[in-house]
């Protein structure tokens, strides 16, 4: 990742040896020239987590994998509840499944029974008070179980940390990696 937090070098800037943003090098500039250019270090890195196997992981016990089949079932229910009573109107907008960007997502079957479907949250933290260093974190937020346990601690997976100095420019080019293995 460039070292003034600007964008990561993954998909279209993977190749790149400096920022096209700061025109700061991805190579410690120290280690690179102390052995001439032949041993190239990162300046800076930052984590991803792959969501997939905790996904998977999730599948390991029947009572998980049983909670993961509430989108589905609950999107079944409200369609029965549209036809019997002919009404294209949502009666309380409480839960993903009553939004109609999902809903037109299900009709359009872009979203099927068994996918699973994920919400990313990012958002930056001051981990130190006497210091401008920030740390920026994102999570995955699993759609398809119940609104009353899918903000729990267990159901909440963690994503990736994005070390400071500061907030990220490119904020798509540190999620890559994450939506690349979900791809």
């Amino acid at each position: 990742m460039c070292p003034n937090t600007c964008l990561a070098f993954t998909g279209p800037f993977g190749d790149l040896d400096e920022c096209p943003l700061c025109q700061a090098s991805q190579w410690n500039q120290v280690k690179l020239q102390g052995t001439g250019g032949r041993v190239k270090v990162l300046a800076q890195q930052f984590t991803t987590i792959p969501v997939g196997p905790q996904l998977q992981a999730r599948n390991r016990s029947s009572a998980s994998a049983r909670s993961m089949c509430y989108l589905w079932e609950k999107t079944q229910e409200l369609f029965h509840d549209i036809v019997a009573t002919r009404s294209p109107d949502i009666p309380l907008v409480n839960d993903i499944v009553m939004g109609w960007d999902f809903l037109g997502a299900v009709l359009d079957s872009d979203i099927k029974e068994h996918d699973i479907v994920l919400m990313v949250s990012l958002d930056g933290a001051q981990l130190y008070e006497s210091k401008e260093s920030d740390c920026w974190m994102y999570i995955w937020i699993i759609g398809n179980l119940s609104p009353d346990i899918h903000y729990c601690k267990l159901n909440v997976l963690p994503g990736g940390f994005i070390p400071g100095p500061k907030k990220p420019k490119n904020v798509d080019s540190f999620l890559f990696p994450g939506m690349h293995h979900l791809a």
